[in-house]
């Protein structure tokens, strides 16, 4: 592969260095062309391997060239290698030679362009293989699809790892448990035991310890430990837990400080509440500044300014009467839903704004502002109530707009219930409005909507279709057939992400009036729920497919927090 060669040169570099564990952690889940992934908390398992005593190099959501030079810590000399440990979490094409680790920028590669948008993983390999007493690289994805051109295909294809590196693929989360698992000195085969949807290739190091194994009674261990369990839950009663062990370890600010980026740092909000509660009460200049002082970015900060402007009258009133950009989007008193949902409008619309995560940082401030731009406003990077409402009115025309050229290909082809004119739907919208219709006639009529033959006919089929029941029909027919394993490995995955799914909106609690909020949001956005009377029904699920499809979200059939976040802020809204 000469793309691979050049990219091996040009990565390697002259300056010694000396023995040394290394460790590449990268989190790739924002992409702008293909569905997100999820994943968990990169940069604290970055720094709990760093504590374990490995150089480490990590990233979140890295284009193709700063992925490249992230690998350079890899390709560093060493004239006494030590462990090596890469986990690369996101989206991977591959040909039949070649498997690629695409960034976050690809746009539709073909096999000439996927090594420029993406690292091939025999380089990866290659960076690797020197290490003492050996390496680990980890492969984390799901089986969504990735636009790409004729020559690719999605996922990971067959690897042919050198001599020391073992490699072990699965789901983002089940790699983090892994890493985890590794931290408390377990082997190779023990992390990979621990979870159902890992898979360790042919030829690995079973009993490979990556990470030495922590001395009893080594409380910097015990610390790190629970930090890394923490990382990989991502939540916050995992935090919370590391904090009742730990109230003064090593992690306790960055626990308390990824507690009040989700929203839920215990106390926080009925301390807001309560000194709003007094501030209000209270109604004096006096008590709405105090409240600002304690909480300038409080969920009442909008409303304390506003009061307090009416309280002082002259030059205070004069600048509230035209407040600047930034404070009259403060004024709004945006939770972080509203900005989730928002940012999800922007992307929807062409934009770049980053993850969903209810978090306005540079990327969203640039989306906005390249919006403004677009719409001949004032491109301040805040944003106005006017101009949120025009943003979810473009979002929703967009969303229309498909699902009536979806209408349109279905009175074309399938409405007719002739099998060739389904098959023609279903081509085009595998995941359409109609899809499911066009498959039970299919299946009414003893046809199958799209009858492969044949080995690799039924594997193309089946990766084409992405989905468990397509994977799990080319097992039926070929249990022995030359890509059985690929096909479990893919089934494995996917049954891993869906299950995390249910488990996740379990974990919601919904109430039948928030599910009938969610079944009438998907009423309302075309994809044909079914009654909307708070039970999810096979039809709901087959909706929330569609939803998630179109929406650029997991593709679970169950309502997890980013799918209905967006559904519940647009019913609010």
């Amino acid at each position: 592969m000469r793309i691979a060669a050049v990219l091996l040169a040009a990565l390697i570099g002259t300056v010694p260095a000396w023995a040394e564990n290394r460790a590449v952690i990268v989190g790739n889940a924002d992409y702008r062309s293909a569905p997100d992934l999820a994943g968990s908390d990169t940069m604290a398992l970055a720094k709990a391997l760093r504590e374990a005593g490995f150089t480490t190099q990590q990233g979140v959501d890295l284009e193709a060239r700063p992925l490249r030079r992230l690998l350079e810590a890899l390709a560093r000399a060493d004239a006494d290698p030590g462990a090596r440990i890469v986990a690369l979490n996101g989206r991977f094409l591959h040909d039949a030679d070649e498997t690629w680790f695409m960034g976050t920028d690809t746009n539709a590669p073909g096999p000439a362009t996927a090594g420029v948008q993406g690292v091939p993983l025999s380089l990866v390999m290659r960076l690797m293989a020197d290490g003492d007493p050996g390496a680990v690289l980890i492969l984390g994805t799901d089986g969504q699809q990735m636009p790409h051109r004729p020559g690719l295909e999605n996922g990971i294809g067959a690897l042919a790892p050198p001599e020391g590196v073992s490699v072990v693929t699965g789901t983002p989360e089940a790699g983090a448990r892994a890493l985890a698992q590794f931290l408390g000195g377990a082997t190779l085969a023990q992390a990979v035991a621990a979870d159902r949807a890992l898979v360790l290739l042919p030829a690995g190091a079973g009993n490979l310890r990556p990470v030495p194994p922590r001395k009893a009674g080594d409380a910097m261990a015990d610390d790190r430990d629970a930090w890394a369990e923490a990382a990989v839950a991502d939540s916050a009663q995992a935090y919370r837990d590391y904090l009742a062990r730990f109230p003064q370890g090593l992690y306790a600010p960055a626990a308390r400080e990824r507690l009040v980026q989700i929203g839920r740092a215990p106390g926080i909000r009925n301390a807001d509440r309560a000194a709003w509660a007094q501030a209000a009460a209270t109604d004096t200049a006096e008590a709405y500044s105090a409240y600002l002082k304690e909480f300038p970015l409080g969920r009442h900060a909008g409303a304390a300014r506003k009061r307090l402007a009416e309280l002082r009258p002259g030059p205070s009133a004069s600048a509230a009467a035209q407040p600047s950009p930034a404070a009259a989007e403060r004024a709004l008193d945006l939770d972080p839903v509203e900005r989730a949902a928002i940012q999800r409008h922007l992307s929807r619309l062409g934009q770049q704004p980053g993850p969903a995560d209810g978090v306005f940082g540079p990327r969203t401030r640039l989306a906005i502002s390249a919006w403004q731009r677009a719409n001949g406003l004032a491109a301040t990077g805040h944003l106005t109530r006017s101009q949120i409402r025009v943003i979810a009115a473009q979002a929703e025309g967009l969303a229309t707009e498909t699902a009536a050229r979806d209408g349109a290909w279905w009175q074309q082809t399938g409405a007719s219930g002739d099998a060739e004119g389904l098959r023609a739907y279903l081509h085009r919208y595998p995941q359409g409005l109609h899809a499911e219709a066009a498959r039970r006639l299919l299946s009414e009529a003893g046809t199958d909507p799209d009858p492969p033959r044949g080995d690799e006919a039924t594997w193309r089929w089946a990766r084409r279709q992405g989905s468990a029941a397509a994977y799990e029909t080319y097992l039926e027919r070929f249990p022995q057939g030359a890509h059985a394993a690929g096909a479990r490995e893919r089934l494995a995955t996917l049954r891993a992400g869906i299950e995390a799914a249910r488990r996740e909106e379990a974990v919601l609690g919904l109430t039948p009036s928030a599910r009938r909020l969610i079944e009438e949001r998907l009423h309302s956005a075309g994809m044909q729920p079914g009654p909307v009377d708070g039970a999810f029904t096979d039809e709901t699920r087959a909706a929330l497919r569609r939803y998630q499809a179109a929406r650029n979200l997991r593709v679970t059939g169950y309502v997890t927090q980013q799918t209905v976040s967006g559904l519940l802020a647009d019913v609010l809204r």
